[in-house]
């Protein structure tokens, strides 16, 4: 195995971290004396340990000192080997406070410097798992679920056609001012993690509809928002009155497409709408409300235009929705109409991950075995689907994949040797 640049640069032993064995980005001591690295002590306790990693001691406290002396060395260590590709490590952030957050929180019910300290959470938001936990903590969501509300005030200015008189620059500025706080509420509320109390603040119709209007009309990044907090809110499995509601909303299926669409530019966007509409689609009633957007050929252009060889979280949530639309008839004879949509299917498999084959092999095994003629069938031979499945057979791929494999070999044998024999025909001269 070729090695690494941190490996030829030789990291010495204190300088990595006791649990990772990587070299310590932000080291921090517990009182047992031991030094870590904050993310992997943080995420140690996090799983319910109560001991040192390296002692074993119980540990009575779980303050952690940093440890300023040792990072001060790790930094000038990887300034002397830059040449060996070392890259400097940053001087970490102190983690969110939680009485400041606190603070700063009823500053922005109270109204002052709404924006700035909106701003201000939003950033400590993005930092850090551990800082999300501090702001839900700290009581984000009611205040973040009040500065959406107001939204209400500013959309009958900006969605009216005819406004009649025009606003003057100060009013334009108030509004525009508006929008930038509850573009930093939304952007905040995206990241956070929702327990049952906090996604009922968040999924009532006025919410939902706030949502979607950051979702069709807001700007490039508030869309993305949008659509990770409705990824977030739709996630959770028993709510399907929600998904419901989600679903009946026809503009916001279409601004989910045209987030899709974007992939190229704003893949973060594109992930978003893909994990929205895996779980809007989760819902049976739901998929033909998906499929009248639209969104299967918009999937098939994404699998036809994913490199081969790329382990990449948008074919796997491209094609995990293809198989799940491909659950009803209507899902089928869309894929069936979307020329080289089997193709590209099959070019999923055994040319991506193990998961994106296993739900590209389900969609085809439900189109494949449901089509009214054989042309489809016959497609997917041809594609070189029979062959991939000879070898997947024979694979350490999960039991559901070897099982549809199996599945399909049977279904396409008769085609595939018919196929076969006309490469062998001899043609008269």
């Amino acid at each position: 195995m070729t090695p690494t640049k941190l490996e030829i640069a030789n990291i010495p032993p204190y300088f990595r971290c006791p649990i990772s064995l990587n070299l310590m980005s932000d080291p921090v001591s517990l009182c047992t004396g031991i030094t870590y690295d904050r993310v992997s002590i943080e995420r140690w306790f996090d799983d319910g340990n109560t001991t040192c990693p390296a002692t074993m001691q119980h540990v009575h406290s779980r303050d952690l000192t940093p440890n300023h002396t040792l990072r001060r060395l790790i930094q000038e260590w990887c300034v002397k080997n830059l040449s060996q590709g070392v890259e400097r490590i940053p001087t970490p952030k102190q983690p969110a406070d939680l009485l400041q957050v606190q603070h700063s929180l009823q500053d922005i019910t109270d109204g002052y410097m709404r924006l700035d300290n909106l701003q201000r959470v939003h950033s400590l938001a993005r930092e850090s798992e551990k800082n999300r936990r501090c702001v839900l903590e700290a009581g984000a969501v009611p205040v973040l679920a009040s500065v959406l509300a107001s939204l209400q005030k500013v959309r009958l200015n900006v969605d009216q056609d005819d406004p009649g008189e025009e606003l003057d620059k100060d009013s334009m500025d108030m509004m525009s001012e508006s929008v930038s706080e509850c573009e930093e509420a939304l952007g905040t509320l995206a990241l956070l993690p929702m327990n049952e109390k906090n996604r009922k603040a968040l999924t009532g119709p006025t919410q939902l509809d706030h949502i979607k209007w950051f979702l069709v009309k807001g700007s490039s990044e508030s869309r993305v928002y949008a659509a990770s907090l409705l990824g977030n809110l739709t996630a959770v499995e028993h709510d399907v009155e929600f998904k419901l509601a989600v679903a009946s909303q026809d503009l916001l299926l279409e601004g989910l497409v045209s987030l899709l669409k974007e992939g190229n530019s704003n893949p973060t966007g594109a992930i978003a709408s893909l994990k929205c509409f895996v779980a809007i689609c989760s819902a049976r009633k739901n998929r033909l409300k998906a499929i009248d957007v639209g969104v299967v050929p918009v999937l098939v252009d994404k699998i036809l235009l994913m490199p081969d060889n790329s382990d990449n979280q948008i074919t796997e949530l491209a094609v995990c929705v293809l198989e799940l639309l491909c659950a009803c008839a209507e899902g089928r004879a869309a894929v069936c109409d979307r020329p080289l949509a089997i193709t590209a299917l099959v070019k999923i498999v055994l040319r991506q991950s193990k998961l994106a084959t296993e739900h590209a092999l389900a969609a085809l095994w439900s189109v494949c075995r449901s089509a009214p003629d054989a042309e489809i069938q016959l497609e997917a031979v041809r594609a070189g689907l029979f062959t991939k499945l000879l070898v997947l057979v024979q694979s350490d791929h999960s039991p559901r994949t070897k099982a549809i494999s199996s599945h399909l070999l049977r279904l396409l044998q008769n085609t595939w040797r018919e196929n076969s024999l006309e490469c062998f025909i001899v043609k008269p001269l």
